[in-house]
């Protein structure tokens, strides 16, 4: 006999010794009918608390398990959600899921989380399968996908979809995004108030929401010489590179506004290579106050917020459109300015 012919065996025998409860066992050892037992179980009103109340501790003491694959033919739902993110090694997508799994755990969904790595042909790859797994539902960060694109890969399965932090505007049931307009002029206003008038900004993704709202704001608060704006990535790579390149001009900005806690890393990677001092000879916010953001030196002054507050917002927007017919929202995470040194001020 095989070693898998002998795993076999023992597992049969096993299940012998200890066979599965069935709901019909349940109902039988509560002293009920199967389809009152299933009403039981599944939380339908019009039972008597004593006959819930025996059902329940019949399941318990049978240790039954219902069977999601049986829910699930019976609901026509999986109880799952789709949680799509550019980059999933993000503190701020971390964050955000943690919000969003709690939210959507306590409402009865598990979450299945899918990482398009910054790429729109790989966010629409990830979309086809959790399309194909039949979620109830989507939570997507977007990376630039069109609206046409969306709407011709989603809208034919009726799959509720709540955009957050990059959202396709106007689609979906709702979306969640930043207060980047206020951000944005709240660090803006405080470098004026160190005294900056050349200031420079270092700009995500022209693909995605976050970074169009931020230079937008930037450009109609600051009348900057176009050399003193760099278009980026969201790395710390394509940051570091682009503060190299602001350090070079002449004259030089006075200071700059990073538009992610990854770009503002890159930019003291390149003032470190130059012997720049921050903020003594160049001046350094962010729009974002990272976990580290106090144990860097000099720390990090930022625009902070709650990121968890982000996924919770977005997965409630997103159960109410699953459970019911409403109309599209839009929720604004408010923002606040953190002061520390990197600015100037004394922390």
């Amino acid at each position: 006999m095989t070693l898998r012919q002998r795993v076999w065996q023992r597992r049969n025998r096993l299940r012998n010794r200890f066979p599965k409860a069935t709901l019909a066992d349940v109902a039988e050892r509560a002293g009920v009918s199967t389809s009152t037992a299933s009403r039981a179980l599944n939380g339908y009103a019009g039972l008597a608390p004593a006959t819930r109340e025996a059902v329940v501790l019949a399941a318990a003491t049978l240790n039954f398990r219902p069977s999601a694959l049986a829910r699930s033919l019976r609901t026509r739902q999986t109880f799952t959600v789709g949680f799509v993110v550019p980059d999933v090694s993000s503190p701020f997508y971390a964050a955000a899921l943690r919000g969003a799994q709690r939210k959507l755990e306590q409402s009865g969904y598990r979450v299945m989380l899918m990482d398009a790595d910054q790429d729109v042909d790989r966010e629409l790859a990830a979309l086809q399968t959790l399309l194909n797994h039949q979620v109830d539902g989507l939570l997507i960060a977007t990376a630039g996908m069109a609206r046409t694109t969306f709407e011709d890969t989603v809208s034919s399965h009726e799959t509720p979809t709540v955009f957050f932090d990059g959202v396709i505007d106007g689609a979906g049931q709702g979306a969640v995004t930043l207060d980047n307009d206020r951000g944005i002029r709240l660090l803006v206003d405080h470098l004026v108030d160190h005294g900056h008038e050349r200031i420079a900004l270092l700009a995500g993704s022209q693909r995605e929401s976050a970074g169009v709202e931020r230079l937008r704001t930037f450009r109609e608060a600051v009348d900057a010489a176009p050399r003193y704006v760099k278009l980026c990535e969201w790395s710390i790579e394509d940051g570091r590179r682009a503060g190299h390149e602001l350090l070079e001009d002449s004259p030089r900005a006075t200071a700059v506004i990073a538009s992610s806690a990854e770009l503002a890393l890159g930019f003291m990677a390149a003032a470190a290579a130059r012997g720049v001092r921050i903020p003594d000879e160049f001046a350094l916010v962010v729009f974002d106050d990272p976990y580290f953001g106090d144990l860097l030196e000099p720390s990090l002054t930022a625009v902070g917020y709650d990121t968890s507050l982000v996924g919770e917002q977005a997965a409630d927007l997103l159960v109410n459109a699953m459970q019911s017919t409403v109309e599209r929202r839009a929720v604004r995470v408010p923002v606040t300015l953190v002061r520390r040194r990197s600015c100037g001020c004394d922390g």
